[in-house]
């Protein structure tokens, strides 16, 4: 059943350019243990943290990545600002950025 969502390959064509996956993007993602040795305190507690490396990507690189690993949103560094920024669907077929300022 299709949801809405875009294929690698629409991502390119509702942006105009070629999106190929960068090199070397083998995200390898680290989840931390989080203490949850104390009582439980019902919802809305942190239960997984994940780290990855913020090698720095364009935003075509980053729709791509979000679509690869199927998720609404996707953290990277902005290649072009050095700084921490998320892409993420909106509804219909847009998609929206949200860029760290200092």
């Amino acid at each position: 059943m299709h949801h809405g969502r875009h294929t690698p390959k629409s991502v390119a064509a509702a942006t105009g350019a070629l999106v190929e996956p960068p090199p070397s993007v083998g995200v390898a993602l680290a989840e931390l243990d989080v203490d949850d040795s104390g009582p439980y305190d019902g919802p809305g507690q942190v239960v997984r943290e994940k780290e990855h490396p913020a090698k720095p990507m364009t935003i075509d690189q980053a729709l791509f990545e979000m679509e690869l690993v199927g998720h609404d949103f996707f953290l990277f560094a902005d290649a072009d600002s050095g700084r921490a920024s998320v892409v993420y669907r909106r509804k219909g077929y847009d998609y929206g950025v949200i860029r760290l300022v200092e």
